[in-house]
């Protein structure tokens, strides 16, 4: 869990450096339209900054899984990055209005990439 837990920090930490650089004022979440409209008009930096702080969550969340479990490091690694590409999969369908690059990107880096970083502490 400890991994899990680092990468929703680091999640979190992205997420908030994103709104300082692109801030959604008074924007209300629950109107569909008015989110597809803002998101629309963000810039590609702004899901680039977003993707990397993911995939930066799953590489940590995937080191720290290993260095708390080091016996068993591969299995808590990729079971760490699983969870979190669940939790990311579940963001993309309740705000379904990320670029597809960005969908698709997220999909196929998570698991690896939490694995290289469980690989990294025990090598």
């Amino acid at each position: 869990m400890a991994g899990v837990v680092a990468g929703f920090i680091t999640v979190s930490i992205g997420d908030a450096i994103t709104q300082q650089l692109y801030p959604a004022n008074g924007l209300n979440y629950q109107d569909k339209e008015a989110l597809k409209n803002f998101i629309s008009k963000l810039p590609t930096i702004c899901f680039f900054i977003m993707l990397s702080f993911w995939c930066l969550s799953s590489f940590i969340g995937g080191f720290v899984a290993g260095k708390v479990n080091q016996e068993s490091w591969m299995r808590s690694s990729v079971l760490t990055g699983l969870i979190l590409l669940a939790a990311s999969v579940g963001n993309m369908v309740m705000i379904p209005y990320h670029p597809i690059w960005m969908m698709v990107s997220c999909i196929i880096l998570y698991i690896p990439l939490a694995y290289l970083g469980g690989k990294l502490t025990n090598k």
